[in-house]
């Protein structure tokens, strides 16, 4: 069999599947860049629809604000700390999984957490077609959900304390 290979075209995409499974093998082996803190290591968040990115939250919950932040800071006081592992919009809804470790053993629980996006796709069928019409998110109603949701997921992990 006769090779037909083009350079020219196997050369781009040899670099992206060397450069793909460079960045698996680093997430893999959980090393993180120079510099990266845990709490911004979280997988960047994905439209499980679309595949599109979706705006990221700044990783933190306010302190002054968060109901869970102040129950772990009176029960804990500085000897706790969570991570968000995962986020992802899905269906109209934001989902995100948070890692809370905790006490002096450093015990750890692990919870998703979800919230409503305020404003979404419609889906549904009609005649036994599907349809979907994408209303688009804004940022700002985005960034609020996976705000709500990283709460809801470090409640639902408190409840297993």
């Amino acid at each position: 069999m006769a090779e037909t290979r083009r350079p020219e075209h196997s050369s781009v995409f040899d670099d992206m599947l060397a450069q793909t499974k460079k960045q698996f093998d680093d997430l893999y082996r959980g090393q993180r860049r120079a510099g990266e803190r845990a709490a911004s290591a979280e997988a960047p968040a994905t439209d499980r629809d679309s595949g599109a990115p979706t705006a990221k939250p700044s990783g933190r919950l306010d302190a002054s604000s968060s109901p869970a932040v102040h129950r772990m800071n009176e029960r804990f006081g500085s000897d706790w700390r969570y991570e968000i592992t995962e986020q992802r919009r899905e269906a109209g809804e934001a989902i995100v999984l948070c890692r809370l470790t905790f006490g002096k053993d450093g015990a750890v629980r692990t919870q998703f957490g979800r919230a409503a996006l305020s404003s979404g796709p419609v889906t549904g069928a009609s005649d036994g077609v599907r349809f979907r019409s994408d209303t688009g998110f804004s940022g700002t109603d985005e960034r609020d959900a996976l705000r709500r949701a990283a709460e809801a997921a470090l409640m639902n992990c408190i409840e297993l304390i």
